[in-house]
């Protein structure tokens, strides 16, 4: 394992806890270096180590380091244990959680150590993507030791746009099954030929327990919901079981049969009805009909994939968050959230209180909410703190 030379930069950037570096970052050059390779940051004046692997392939507006942590030299392994280590360390420490051991997201990437690694486990099987090149050469090892450690057969469900940035090769794509879920105390499947991701959206669950909860504990009943960009359904399934009377499911793709096989499952047989539509319009269609909600969960996707697209990101959660306002009956309650990261917490929040403003509703936070624990970060201000939700009762 070679040793590259940090500039006085990069040793900053590290110092200050980053984990992404580079080319600029450096005294050595990376040009000699392999795609993926794994070596450890020196510099001289410190006496302090960093394990990364490079790739000099990827363009320098992109950092060309993924910083993995801080090691001593005296205890370096080999790349593969290393890579087992961690990834049996981050399955432990769900085991912690009650009902995280019959599916979870087991490893997320940086946060547990593996820059670009992401494994969801399910009832039966695993999902493994990769978009680094550091462990890109190790799939097969990868492979071997999630299923031994999971006990579950493993597939590779590869994001080739993420792959791109990486310039990392197209692998043949492989047969994922059906997946069959478990959360909360509500069991989903989801086709094969409609996955998106790596599968499932575990990092809303603890939101969506908590909304059960209030749903319960709010001396009000609920008798229509709604669930837009429901995807298979998981928050209005919790909304059902938590004694919501009906639920409309709203998503553009075609879900209908995902939503109809988990309403049989969950023995919440007609009370739930799936429109294949875009959400804009029908909650458009919903405010001329005068149709009125009790309760609304609006669980969109990332509205900006860089920060470049910020300002767009930003008005179209206004458009979106007035319709909502439009569509709820006085009284009633919302659960707005978000998954983009270039959004933060509070600018989300200011986003919901204009849109609340603009329409002249009075709304009363009772619930704040971020990723669940198979998501976890160090605090508020970490990168990987993406999600945010947000419960509003709306007068």
């Amino acid at each position: 394992m070679r040793n590259l030379a940090l500039g006085k930069t990069g040793l900053n950037k590290l110092r200050a806890h980053h984990k992404e570096l580079k080319a600029a970052d450096f005294d050595d050059s990376l040009k000699s270096v392999l795609p993926g390779e794994w070596c450890l940051l020196v510099h001289k004046d410190s006496p302090e180590s960093w394990l990364a692997y490079i790739n000099p392939m990827v363009d320098d507006k992109y950092a060309q380091a993924q910083v993995v942590g801080q090691v001593q030299k005296t205890s370096l392994t080999t790349p593969v244990q290393y890579i087992e280590d961690s990834i049996t360390k981050a399955f432990q420490l769900r085991q912690r959680y009650k009902d995280y051991e019959k599916g979870c997201r087991a490893f997320y990437g940086s946060a547990d150590g593996l820059p670009g690694l992401i494994i969801d486990i399910f009832k039966e099987v695993g999902i493994i993507q990769i978009n680094t090149a550091g462990l890109d050469s190790f799939r097969s090892e990868i492979r071997t030791i999630c299923e031994k450690l999971y006990s579950r057969k493993c597939y590779f469900l590869d994001n080739e746009k993420y792959r791109e940035k990486e310039s990392l090769p197209t692998h043949p794509k492989e047969e994922v099954p059906d997946l069959v879920i478990y959360e909360n105390g509500i069991e989903l499947k989801v086709r094969k030929e409609v996955l998106q991701k790596v599968g499932f959206y575990y990092d809303h669950r603890e939101n969506r327990a908590q909304l059960s909860n209030y749903i319960q504990r709010l001396n009000k009943t609920f008798t229509s919901g709604v669930d837009l960009f429901s995807y298979v359904g998981a928050w209005g399934l919790c909304a059902l079981k938590a004694g919501v009377e009906k639920v409309d499911f709203v998503d553009q793709g075609d879900f209908s049969h995902e939503i109809a096989e988990c309403l049989k499952l969950n023995g919440l047989d007609e009370r739930g009805k799936y429109s294949r539509s875009d959400v804009f319009r029908f909650l458009d269609d919903a405010h001329y009909k005068n149709k009125k909600y009790d309760l609304i969960m609006c669980d969109p996707p990332a509205f900006a994939k860089s920060a470049l697209h910020k300002p767009q990101a930003l008005e179209g959660y206004s458009k979106l968050h007035r319709k909502v306002f439009k569509s709820l009956a006085p009284g009633g309650v919302v659960a707005f959230s978000s998954c983009t990261h270039y959004v933060n917490h509070e600018e989300f929040q200011k986003n919901i209180l204009e849109a609340a403003q603009r329409e002249s509703k009075k709304i009363q936070l009772i619930y704040c909410g971020m990723q669940g624990w198979d998501h976890p970060v160090a605090s508020l201000a970490d990168r990987s703190n993406y999600i945010k939700s947000y419960f509003y009762i709306v007068e």
